[in-house]
């Protein structure tokens, strides 16, 4: 399947709240579900992988819910003339639907120790109840015994992508229990410290993604330079063949 036709349809399957109205009300309804069900975020850096991988695209596509995640996701709407909405990165999110689930029950699956336990432990202390955590590198099955042994009504995966999102439609494909299931990618190394934010000013300039670039050079280089190149140009595909279409 060519990104001309994944990129639309990934689009039309995002949710996309406007108001702070519209994402408290979401968040309230999260708790209360009546199935299993997944949260996920796109991004630039998810749409430069789904492009190339199949199952990350159905994975994302198949979300209960999608949310838009980064500037670069509001730039490619807006030129698709699509409403980009509210942006929900997840780091920002997270904390708050954890807030929600106080008084349920939580798994963490995820990154690594001592990350893993001192981003439970941050959990904890902002009124959440950690009944099991794991590591991000088990084989599938040992995440579905442990929600099968704890039935946790929240589960936030940090294992990073592709992994978590396909590890997610598994665990939802074989729950026997309503919860919530949110790839959260970075989020426990974010709780732990591991990984700084960015002052408050660069988030609101949409600008974290730089600088999380400027700390890791190196590592974050190919994702965030040549990768959002690559996003762009595919945006600026997808909006002249759109043009193209209305002329």
């Amino acid at each position: 399947m060519s990104s001309a036709i994944q990129i639309p349809a990934m689009l039309d399957h995002l949710t996309v709240p406007e108001t702070e109205a519209d994402v408290e009300a979401w968040l309230n309804e999260l708790p209360n579900a009546k199935s299993a069900q997944i949260v996920s975020f796109v991004n630039a850096h998810a749409v430069n992988l789904m492009v190339k991988d199949e199952g990350l695209f159905r994975a994302l596509t198949n979300s209960n819910t999608l949310l838009r995640d980064g500037s670069g996701m509001k730039i490619l709407m807006n030129w698709l003339g699509r409403e980009p909405g509210a942006n929900l990165n997840g780091t920002d999110l997270i904390p708050r639907i954890i807030e929600r689930f106080k008084g349920k029950k939580i798994s963490v699956y995820g990154t690594q120790e001592p990350w893993l336990s001192k981003g439970c432990d941050e959990i904890v202390a902002r009124g959440g109840d950690i009944v099991s955590k794991l590591d991000g590198f088990q084989e599938t099955k040992a995440y579905a015994d442990d929600i099968s042994a704890v039935q946790p009504d929240l589960i936030i995966l940090a294992m990073g992508m592709p992994k978590q999102e396909l590890v997610s439609m598994a665990l939802r494909d074989g729950a026997e229990h309503s919860c919530t299931i949110v790839n959260g990618g970075a989020i426990i190394d974010f709780l732990a410290e591991r990984v700084n934010r960015a002052p408050l000013v660069w988030r609101k300039l949409g600008m974290e993604w730089l600088y999380r670039l400027i700390q890791e050079p190196k590592r974050l280089f190919n994702r965030y330079v040549i990768g959002n190149v690559v996003f762009l140009t595919r945006g600026l595909v997808l909006r002249m063949a759109n043009t193209n279409k209305t002329n």
